[in-house]
């Protein structure tokens, strides 16, 4: 499998000078399967430039189908999906997958911010073929053979972690997720365990989730405790917040590297094999 990530921040877009080293997007990886169908996880802004890719590769008959894993649904996971070039194409085919949720159905969250109040072009009238699954927590596999374990963790509105398995490989996408004050949450420990590698939420600094806890968010250190008690190898420090530069952003990585050999901060543009 081949990861590259279109998308690394949190919360909201960031198009500012001092940002463009890390990226200014929000949250979107791309996963390469080797295969015709392409497995997206999140569609931040992140979704619109990978689309443009994808539409090339879709001209060239490399790819037919795309499978797009949301972990919930805040704009920040959601806003690239109007941008997102294949879904103006009648003879293409998405999958969309969500947690599942007692008080909404997915169509209805992705459809409801392309109203006309937000947006020119209705849902309806988009030409792409779009089918909707929703996840419950348990081990679900996919038509391609992938199989994709989800977790439920700390977020609020519901959000999922994902255990990527193919080709006898695999590795974790756990954002958005906040660990308890004084442990790191079992869940994702247990979700992470002995994978190849672990993209996990780090926007926040020890100091600054003092002023936010609840609102669902890790801190880099709670990453590495997540890693180093699942055994994992490999870490990416993923969603970054929006205020958070370039060179803070990489003096996060110099210490965490000090704590765990593996780390390595997400960057637009960067890809890695698992």
């Amino acid at each position: 499998m081949k990861l590259t990530f279109w998308g690394v921040r949190g919360s909201i877009p960031v198009p500012e000078i001092n940002k463009m080293k890390v990226g200014g997007n929000t949250s979107c990886v791309e996963v390469d399967l080797g295969i015709s169908t392409r497995l997206i996880l999140d569609a931040g802004t992140g979704i619109r430039p990978l689309g443009a890719k994808i539409a090339k590769e879709i001209a060239e008959g490399k790819v037919n189908e795309v499978i797009i894993l949301l972990s919930h649904y805040h704009w920040d996971h959601i806003q690239g999906f109007p941008f997102f070039n294949p879904i103006f194409n009648p003879k293409f085919k998405i999958y969309i997958f969500g947690p599942a949720k007692a008080n909404r159905k997915l169509e209805g969250l992705l459809s409801g911010q392309m109203e006309y109040d937000y947006w020119p072009v209705k849902f309806s009238q988009l030409p792409v073929n779009i089918d909707f699954y929703e996840l419950n927590e348990g081990s679900h596999l996919f038509k391609t053979g992938l199989r994709v374990i989800a977790k439920r963790h700390i977020h609020p509105g519901t959000a999922l972690g994902y255990r990527i398995e193919f080709g006898g490989k695999s590795f974790v996408y756990c954002t958005d997720t906040e660990h308890f004050q004084n442990q790191v949450d079992k869940r994702v420990v247990e979700l992470s365990s002995d994978t190849g590698l672990l993209i996990h939420d780090a926007q926040y600094t020890d100091t600054e989730i003092e002023f936010r806890l609840g609102w669902g968010h890790s801190t880099w250190r709670q990453a590495v405790e997540v890693a180093k008690q699942a055994s994992v190898k490999r870490l990416v420090l993923f969603h970054m917040d929006p205020e958070r530069t370039d060179e803070e952003a990489l003096g996060i990585e110099a210490e965490a590297k000090k704590e765990h050999s593996g780390v390595i901060l997400a960057k637009e543009g960067m890809t890695i094999e698992v």
